[in-house]
């Protein structure tokens, strides 16, 4: 082979690399999806009462990602998204823990009154 047998492949073998590392990645759908969903469960489970603050900055974060989405900067969009999952899950977890916390006072005072009503306690006779 010739030196000028060597180039042709070579030059292909570049250009090929060249594509491969300019071609685009496509955007964090699932990372998205994911984010959306958790914010949903969280919404469920109380969030918008029991932790404000925590659904705000998932929404904030979902929101973000939206936009780097928007401007083709899927790196930054995936983890704006990864934020927003985990601060949708943190809201969860804290709307479960009130909503659990409630419903220990509830029958904490439903256990009280009828403690009252069997012991004759507080002015019943």
């Amino acid at each position: 082979m010739t030196r000028n047998d060597l180039k042709l492949p070579l030059v292909a073998l570049f250009l090929t690399c060249l594509l491969a590392a300019c071609a685009s990645t496509p955007p964090p759908r699932d990372a998205l999806d994911a984010a959306d969903s958790r914010i949903s469960q969280a919404r469920k489970a109380g969030a918008e009462d029991y932790a404000p603050v925590e659904l705000g900055r998932a929404v904030q974060r979902l929101a973000a990602a939206e936009v780097a989405v928007a401007e083709r900067d899927y790196a930054g969009a995936e983890r704006y998204a990864q934020q927003a999952e985990l601060e949708a899950q943190l809201a969860h977890q804290r709307s479960q823990a009130a909503a659990g916390r409630e419903e220990v006072r509830r029958r904490t005072e439903e256990n009280a009154r009828l403690r009252r009503e069997l012991l004759g306690e507080g002015g019943q006779p």
